[in-house]
């Protein structure tokens, strides 16, 4: 249905070129025929057909760019979460949390882009229901529910001590065992054989059989996990700042520096040794580029200003 303005209006429909048009049948299911037509509805409602050009041609090229585009979108938002799959797993971040952390900063990304943006618009900007918005502006994210895995090694630890005075629990049964204990915090989620067997895998149980000893109720990661994960995080940082900011400069010059060289032509049994030589031609700009910074650097304080550097970065795909 073509939307009347004041003066002029343009609806484009395919029509029968044969059928006469008049302001009634524009409000009514049309059989789609044969050629394209721009209708022009002006102030007296007198209708003039304007047969179009390009016809079909030039529908199926912009349906074609519509589709690669969609398919363009699909497979960045694929590559996208692959990679935050790769990091949840690999440092086994909460998924819940995760995704509640977004949340919160899609809404503060958002505010700092446009710090006159109403709730309303930050809710249609992010996705997020506006109800919660204000919430996570002020600090106050809804709050998540606690991860299962973890709700269950709590209810082991407990029902060991209180009534076992151990930490040792019996492992089948369905009166304070682990079995119990497992149907119950996932109930129709998860068999309790999957989850002792996660569990175990690590490092939080051991099965002796007939019963479960609980070894650990910590989930969290070792230190040297948490410092290795929050290297990955600064590293992500600096390369997606990186790559907005050179996103909004037209001219080349006025972008950060930004280089990727690959080849698809290596066996992979050269890996160690390539990797061994360029190790060596990084050590030898990485003392020039070092040199160059501490140049341009004034006598104030660490931390005075933004950082600002460049970071070397070796990479292979998966096969």
């Amino acid at each position: 249905m073509p939307v009347l303005t004041a003066g002029l209006s343009i609806a484009v429909e395919l029509c029968n070129p044969t059928k006469i048009a008049t302001v009634g049948d524009l409000y009514k299911p049309r059989v789609v025929a044969f050629y394209p037509r721009v209708l022009i509805i002006g102030k007296n409602s007198n209708i003039h057909c304007v047969n179009l050009h390009n016809s079909k041609k030039h529908i199926m090229k912009t349906n074609t760019k519509i589709q690669e585009s969609l398919n363009l979108k699909k497979k960045s938002i694929k590559l996208l979460t692959k990679a935050i799959a790769k990091i949840i797993l690999k440092f086994r971040l909460p998924r819940s949390e995760i995704i509640n952390a977004l949340d919160e900063q899609l809404v503060l990304e958002a505010k700092k882009q446009d710090p006159d943006a109403s709730n309303v618009s930050i809710a249609i900007r992010t996705g997020i229901n506006r109800r919660y918005i204000p919430g996570y502006l002020k600090g106050e994210p809804p709050r998540v529910k606690p991860d299962k895995m973890a709700t269950i090694l709590e209810d082991l630890r407990w029902t060991a001590h209180k009534y076992y005075n151990s930490n040792k629990i019996p492992k089948l049964g369905h009166f304070r065992t682990f079995q119990s204990i497992c149907e119950q915090r996932a109930s129709g989620m998860l068999t309790f054989q999957a989850i002792l067997d996660e569990l175990v895998l690590l490092g939080n149980v051991k099965d002796l059989g007939r019963n479960v000893e609980i070894l650990d109720i910590k989930l969290g990661l070792k230190k040297h996990e948490i410092d290795f994960s929050k290297l990955t995080a600064l590293q992500i940082n600096r390369t997606v700042d990186t790559l907005i900011f050179n996103s909004t400069k037209n001219d080349k010059k006025d972008r950060l520096v930004q280089r990727t060289i690959y080849t698809t032509q290596i066996n992979p049994q050269k890996y160690p040794q390539l990797h061994i030589e360029l190790e060596l031609l990084i050590d030898k700009y990485y003392q020039e580029i070092t040199h160059k910074l501490i140049e341009f650097e004034d006598d104030v304080e660490s931390g005075k200003y933004p950082q600002y550097g460049i970071s070397f970065l070796e990479y292979k795909t998966e096969e």
